[in-house]
């Protein structure tokens, strides 16, 4: 190798090194990056056979050298931690969470006006909703995602519409009537049920002792046509239910196994069935078994174990979305109730290392990263699952990037010595010439 050669050589060691600097000094600005990916430097020898007619210069005359490579480590996780918001998401294992890029942004509200073609994807999952009922994360890139059973990712809004109220069709009772109560008395509870316009009306149960261990049942729907129902005549043996009968044709009851009575009142909507669940005939009282009716003597001669529920719901007004780690996008509304209104895909490639980098902590496919495969988190293509209310941390180690700082700088130094021992070599053969 001549000193020319060496000096070229040296520069590009130099320039190596100093790339290597670079990757470092990336990382470690990044080190706080929620989803930022670690790069290292991987050297490759640079080695330039001139040829001489037919044949090749010998090996001493040869240039050589070296190449830094930007190499990803984008397989290595980082570390997940808690995050308030329920839209926050991080992906322990494989795979990446696919987003879109805003081309614009409306004048009047910000809204996103358009977006494009390109799908990207990230391990940034610190999602909130905008004003447009979008996820977008604080990189400004926006969730993709697709109906329940769907296989590709598209812009997905979030419906926040209100959800229909569910009318009652069940109502659960259980209640012990005392068993000293005095012909004549008279006991009433209730509760509202919902109809079908998502209004509650009132659902009343009166009970009237008209007998040693016979009670009159009366259910009584004010708002509704008819207004009452019963009576049902319903007797005790034991302290446990023995029988109901009634001869009013509005309501139908059991006679064996399950009390039930079925009633249909009608509250403006059309008859609104409705099974009114009164516990087992024969069926004994115990720790494990409460519900149902019962007659069994209390210390104040005042009826006891008194509970009454029923199963329908108002209209519920949305309130917001959260994610879960299977990756469903639930919809939480004021009534209680849930929906799922999408689910997450996460994307996941034979090369992740060799995807394409970008700014905002995005990358994108490339004809070496492999193609994107699509599924749910956990799922049979080997992606990880997600995690809720949580951030992935960057994966990068300060320790490991200080050590790896350490050697480059020595290499550094050592290129600059031989390009300076170099030029010392070349000054000697011009002042020989002198």
């Amino acid at each position: 190798m001549s000193i020319f050669a060496s000096m070229d050589t040296a520069i590009l060691g130099i320039n190596a090194q100093a790339a290597a600097i670079g990757h470092i000094s990336d990382n470690v600005a990044n080190a706080s990056t929620n989803g930022y990916r670690q790069v290292s430097t991987a050297f490759s020898d640079l080695v330039t056979n001139k040829l001489m007619g037919a044949s090749p210069v010998t090996d001493n005359t040869r240039n050589m050298g070296v190449l830094a490579l930007a190499d990803f480590n984008n397989r290595k996780n980082g570390q997940i931690i808690h995050d308030d918001s329920l839209t926050s998401i991080a992906v322990n294992g494989n795979g990446f969470i696919p987003v879109e890029r805003a081309t614009g942004f409306s004048t009047t509200d910000h809204t996103p006006s358009g977006f494009d073609s390109q799908v990207y994807y990230t391990r940034l999952g610190d999602f909130h909703m905008d004003n447009s009922n979008r996820l977008v994360n604080s990189a400004g890139y926006y969730l993709m995602a697709t109906t329940v059973g769907g296989t590709t990712p598209s812009d997905f809004v979030v419906d926040t519409d209100d959800i229909a109220a569910v009318p009652a069709s069940v109502v659960n009772y259980t209640l012990n009537l005392p068993s000293s109560a005095l012909v004549g008395r008279t006991i009433t509870n209730g509760i509202g049920i919902v109809d079908a316009t998502g209004v509650e009306r009132q659902f009343q149960v009166q009970w009237q002792k008209t007998a040693a261990d016979t009670w009159s049942m009366t259910v009584n729907t004010p708002d509704a046509t008819p207004a009452s129902f019963g009576p049902v005549s319903v007797t005790f043996a034991n302290g446990v239910l023995s029988t109901m009968t009634s001869t009013d044709p509005n309501i139908t009851v059991t006679a064996a196994g399950n009390a039930v009575a079925t009633l249909s009142p009608d509250f403006g909507s059309g008859a609104q069935a409705i099974t009114f669940n009164l516990g087992t005939f024969g069926g004994a009282f115990s720790t494990a078994n409460t519900s149902g009716l019962t007659q069994f003597a209390t210390n104040d001669a005042n009826e006891s174990n008194f509970s009454i529920t029923q199963n329908g719901l108002k209209t519920g007004a949305f309130q917001n979305v959260s994610i879960q780690e299977d990756g469903e996008i639930v919809y939480n509304y004021s009534n209680g109730r849930t929906q799922v209104g999408g689910q997450i895909l996460l994307a996941n490639f034979p090369e992740p290392d060799r995807l394409n980098r970008l700014d905002g902590t995005v990358f994108t496919e490339t004809s070496v990263s492999g193609d994107v495969v699509y599924g749910v988190p956990g799922g049979s293509n080997g992606t990880g699952l997600l995690v809720s209310s949580a951030v992935e941390q960057s994966n990068v180690d300060v320790a490991e990037q200080m050590t790896h700082l350490i050697s480059a700088q020595q290499a550094y130094g050592l290129n600059s010595q031989v390009l300076t021992a170099s030029n010392e070599m070349l000054s000697r053969l011009i002042d020989m010439k002198r």
